[in-house]
């Protein structure tokens, strides 16, 4: 935001090659074309670009002038205005009169969110018109009498296939905007009322929407009542995961009702086509089969790159999966990999070319942070951290070969002493009083979330349980201070499992496929005033390989002010603090007053907007007027200002990034 939101900022002059306005054109004091032309109107008075906001620049300044509540701190206005104006014709006046080459990067994000809130406003419209089109009498479908049975469609139907061809969308997106139309006006009002007032996104709002819709008002008002709150600072994937806790919790004794529902509709779909003589095929099967495949997947490309295969992991991933179908031979690693007819880009594998890849190497290990090698106990043992006490455990899924005895591994290394173990490894995170049968507290499967506690069960009948390293319980050494880079096996599986995602704001990354990312880096820039990062469980989280690079590589910092609670700040100056191993949603600590908790200065009264006209555009609330008048700078040449805001700590705005 510029230093002063009611004083059009200084023009910094003509910008290289832009033409000088003539008479009419519309630009700048300065001669600079400001007609919105791009400048090649040669400066004369024929300039048609203009502002495309309505009345023009002073219109629009005047405009936003309104919105700003002179009681908050400058850099605070136009974040409060667009957070607290209304949805609909006072949030559309509000946006239509913003000139995004103005603002500064801060601005520009909440910008952003402001049209989101809109897209949530009409979503919202749009499921309400859909639902009550299904309710006319018109969409009723017409009995035939040379039937003898019912026809199967209902207005729902009818209504959905009227609207795909108005509306140029598939039969199943708008029959799932009909659905909605009637959560949103019945059980989940709430819903619908967070979506229409854009506190909550469109793939959230339908996320709850396809979720609950076949469930009882009972089951439904409660998982409502938990995921609602926390969906405002949850992404899709959170909020899916908070849905299927909720409901585990909520209603535990159907739990296995819904599974084996679910179950029925595996499926596995026919090819569709993609360019240039691609295609794609959808999966669905149960979540710790899915895991499985994956996993198993992800093993065998990460080996096969270590082994010098220069294929990329997604193209390891896709032909070892060719590899396992059609010739049902496992995917090649390590040097398999240089002898495979598959490592041959093009390579279409038949039967004959199968064949059983000989002993290889089973591991544990994220990447490039330290393995995550664990010690194996009888039993199960209690492990400290997060609510009740937890086991963890590798729930293996039989390939139906003997397994060889487990020997203990340090990374690098490779069991050699029998045949290759042919189980792939799942990781199930489960409390203890569930795994004995006390209670039914749901459990985590990694890289997909919570799973209920009779399939926990089930995953853990001869699984290979192992302790989670942690602290004062086993005596390891948690802080190697500055001895070594790379954090040792105990230290690497204390973190992991902490945080069990990669810690970035959203991100679902499942631990064990992270880096393991020193907060204060090891190495620092030069210029950097913060001392060298320790390795230590305060000094060290799990980033996913793409979130890893975006903090080195970017301007993107990240901190832990104490163990297993990370905050990140991006290149626009908004802060994040993520809890990633407790399942809390992200703070927004540079996010609006109401979404912080904080009251206005003096609990001001917001009162509406008011149109050009003198009229009220909406009862509801908006932001007050501004005394002085004035607004954003709006001139087609003006360069956007400089954040005045306070950049990451320990990077300056020109710094390199810090090595890893």
């Amino acid at each position: 935001m510029p230093a002063d939101l009611h004083e059009p900022a200084p023009e910094p002059g003509a910008e290289p090659g832009r033409r000088v306005r003539g008479p009419g054109c519309g630009g700048t004091s300065d001669g600079a074309c400001g007609g919105g032309c791009g400048g090649t109107c040669g400066g004369g008075s024929d300039c048609a670009g203009g502002d495309p906001r309505p009345g023009g620049a002073e219109a629009a300044a005047a405009v936003v002038a309104e919105y700003l509540d002179p009681g908050l701190p400058r850099h605070e206005q136009l974040e409060e205005a667009l957070d607290r104006t209304p949805t609909g014709s006072p949030l559309v006046r509000l946006l239509e009169a913003l000139d995004p080459r103005s603002l500064d990067d801060y601005d520009l994000a909440e910008l952003a969110a402001g049209f989101a809130r809109m897209a949530g406003w009409v979503h919202a419209n749009l499921a309400a018109v859909a639902v009550e089109l299904a309710r006319r009498p018109g969409m009723a479908p017409r009995p035939d009498p040379r039937s003898g049975r019912g026809t199967g469609i209902t207005p729902e139907r009818v209504a959905a296939t009227a609207l795909s061809a108005r509306l140029q969308r598939s039969p199943q997106d708008t029959a799932a905007l009909v659905r909605e139309g009637s959560e949103f006006s019945g059980d989940l009002a709430a819903t619908g009322q967070a979506l229409r007032a854009g506190r909550i996104s469109v793939p959230a709002a339908r996320a709850i929407a396809a979720r609950l819709a076949d469930q009882v008002t009972w089951v439904s008002q409660p998982v409502q009542d938990y995921v609602l709150p926390r969906a405002e600072h949850s992404t899709v994937s959170q909020v899916r995961a908070d849905l299927e806790r909720a409901l585990l919790d909520v209603d535990p004794e159907h739990a296995q009702d819904r599974r084996d529902a679910a179950r029925a509709q595996r499926r596995v779909t026919h090819p569709r086509a993609l360019p240039d003589q691609m295609a794609e095929m959808h999966v669905v099967l149960p979540a710790e089969h899915a895991v499985g495949i994956d996993t198993a997947l992800e093993q065998a490309a990460r080996s096969a790159r270590a082994g010098g295969d220069p294929r990329t992991l997604d193209q390891l991933r896709a032909d070892g999966l060719v590899d396992a179908v059609l010739t049902g031979a496992p995917p090649a690693t390590g040097s398999d990999a240089e002898t495979s007819p598959a490592a041959v880009p093009g390579f279409l594998p038949t039967p004959k070319d199968g064949g059983r890849a000989r002993a290889g190497t089973t591991t544990h290990g994220g990447v490039g942070g330290g393995t995550t090698a664990h010690g194996e106990v009888g039993g199960g043992t209690t492990i400290r951290g997060g609510v009740g006490d937890r086991v963890c455990g590798d729930a293996d899924i039989d390939a139906g070969v003997t397994r060889a005895p487990a020997s203990a591994s340090s990374p690098g290394s490779s069991r050699t002493a029998g045949p290759r173990d042919p189980r792939t490894h799942v990781l199930v995170t489960v409390p203890l009083s569930s795994l004995i049968g006390q209670d039914d507290t749901p459990a985590d499967l990694a890289g997909y979330g919570p799973i209920d506690a009779t399939t926990a069960r089930a995953l853990a009948q001869g699984g290979v349980w192992r302790r989670l390293v942690v602290d004062d319980l086993s005596g390891s050494v948690l802080d190697v201070g500055r001895t070594t880079y790379r954090p040792p096996a105990a230290l690497a599986d204390h973190v992991r499992f902490r945080d069990r995602t990669c810690t970035f704001p959203g991100c679902p990354v499942p631990a064990h496929r992270c880096d393991l990312d020193h907060s204060d880096d090891w190495s620092p820039a030069p210029d950097d005033p913060r001392p060298p990062g320790t390795t230590s469980h305060t000094n060290l989280g799990p980033a996913c390989p793409r979130h890893h690079r975006a903090k080195h590589q970017a301007r993107f910092d990240a901190r832990q002010p104490e163990p297993g609670v990370h905050d990140w700040t991006d290149p626009t100056g908004h802060r994040y603090r993520t809890r990633p191993g407790t399942g809390q949603p992200t703070e927004h600590l540079t996010g609006p007053r109401r979404a912080r908790g904080t009251p206005p200065p003096g609990g001001t009264r917001v009162p509406s907007p008011t149109t050009a006209g003198g009229q009220s555009p909406s009862t509801a609330g908006g932001p007050p007027r501004s005394a002085s008048g004035g607004g954003l700078p709006t001139t087609a040449g003006h360069q956007p200002p400089p954040s005045t805001r306070t950049p990451p700590p320990g990077r300056g705005a020109e710094d390199d990034p810090p090595p890893f």
